[in-house]
C-alpha cells in the first residue's frame, strides 16, 4: 500500500485522500476506454452491469461507481469502498489486482505502463491491417537511420497537418 505522510507504511491515507486517488485512477481507466471507443465513455450503469456480470452477482451499483468517480457520496462524504468492490471494479477494466491498483502507487504505475504498452500494440495491430502502412514499412526497411528519422518526422508533420485540416473543416481524417 501507499505510505503515509512521514513515510510510515502503517499510516494509510485519509479517506478523502484515498477517495481522490481512486477517483483519479477510475477517471484514467474511463478515459482510456472512451479513447478506444471513439470518444464515448461508458455510462456508470454500463460499468455496474459489466462488474456485476463478471462477478456473477450484484456487487456494485451505478451510484457507487459515480461516487467513486466523483470522490464523494451524495451526502458529501468520501466513499469508502470495500477491497472486494475495488477488486471487481478493476476486473471490469481487465486489471486482476483491482484494490491494489486503486490504492498502491507503485502497483498502479506498473499496471498503467502495461496498459500503455497494450494501447501501443493495438495501434500497431490497427496499422498492420492497412496495406498502405505495410507497403511503406517494406520500402522503409532498407533505409539508413538518418532517412528513417526523416521519414518519421515527415509522417508526424503530415499527421499534424491532417488533424489541423480536419479541425478547421469539422470533418474527420480519411
Amino acid at each position: 500500500m501507499d505510505t503515509g505522510e512521514a513515510g510510515d507504511p502503517h499510516h494509510l491515507p485519509s479517506p478523502p485522500d484515498r477517495a481522490h486517488k481512486i477517483s483519479e485512477r477510475l477517471s484514467a481507466l474511463i478515459a482510456q476506454e472512451a479513447a478506444r471507443a471513439g470518444g464515448k465513455a461508458p455510462a456508470y450503469r454500463e460499468l455496474a452491469e459489466r462488474v456485476n456480470r463478471i462477478a456473477g452477482r450484484n456487487v456494485i451499483s451505478r451510484d457507487t461507481i459515480r461516487n467513486l468517480h466523483q470522490a464523494t457520496t451524495q451526502k458529501g462524504q468520501a466513499p469508502n469502498p470495500t477491497v472486494e468492490t475495488l477488486d471487481w471494479l478493476g476486473l471490469a477494466f481487465g486489471i486482476r489486482s483491482g484494490a491494489t491498483y486503486f490504492l498502491d502507487d507503485a502497483k498502479a504505475a506498473a499496471v498503467d505502463e502495461q496498459l500503455l504498452a497494450l494501447s501501443k500494440l493495438a495501434d500497431i495491430n490497427g496499422a498492420v491491417g492497412n496495406s498502405g502502412v505495410i507497403g511503406l514499412a517494406r520500402r522503409a526497411s532498407g533505409l539508413s537511420d538518418n532517412s528513417l528519422h526523416m521519414l518519421v518526422a515527415l509522417a508526424d508533420r503530415l499527421s499534424a497537418l491532417e488533424a489541423e485540416a480536419a479541425g478547421e473543416s469539422g470533418g474527420g481524417v480519411r
